[in-house]
């Protein structure tokens, strides 16, 4: 007569892998949530708006004031039938020896939540280093200026203000900038 071995033997292997696999699968899923929900997860999840300054200190700069306004005069200039143009610019202060690094920033509309990307070189105006579009780095040796973002942003004639102006630097763990803006 063969001896029968048990069930809880004869799948040994198979619940010892289920042991260790469930909750790495569980503590996995659970650090991917954790780590998109906060700080240094590389999402932006809180605005950092300014006070009655208009400006926003961040990321070793002071950021701000913002200025808007529409741009009528669009002579010279590819724009694209029943659209807008509306040119912002940012002040940015480094206030340490290097200056911040950020994203491109974004053009939003309050009322619909439409976005809208600086568009200087599709309208035909030329790269220009003394009208930056994006932050710029501070390379080693050089010691960080002040300098202002020039974003030119084509809307539809439809777009209506307020509008929100959201900048997100890095290594800001997890917040971003938010200017509002009505030209």
């Amino acid at each position: 007569m063969t001896e029968r071995r048990g069930w809880w033997r004869g799948n040994a292997v198979a619940l010892c892998a289920v042991a260790v696999l469930l909750p790495a699968a569980i503590g996995g899923a659970a650090w991917w949530e954790w780590k998109y929900a906060y700080p240094d997860s590389g999402k932006p999840l809180w605005a950092v708006e300014p006070g009655e300054s208009g400006t926003v200190v961040l990321e070793g700069a002071e950021w701000g004031p913002v200025r808007a306004q529409v741009i009528t005069d669009t002579s010279g200039l590819t724009m694209p039938d029943d659209t807008t143009l509306i040119g912002v610019t940012v002040q940015i202060t480094p206030l340490g020896e290097k200056g911040p690094t950020c994203w491109a920033p974004r053009l939003i509309e309050q009322g619909t939540g439409r976005v809208w990307e600086s568009v200087r070189g599709q309208i035909g105006l030329p790269w220009d280093r003394e009208e930056p579009e994006v932050c710029v780095p501070t390379l080693d040796g050089e010691t960080a200026e002040p300098y202002q973002l020039l974003l030119p942003y084509v809307v539809p004639e439809d777009a209506e203000g307020p509008y929100r102006l959201e900048i997100e630097p890095h290594d800001a763990e997890s917040r971003f900038l938010r200017f509002s803006i009505d030209p």
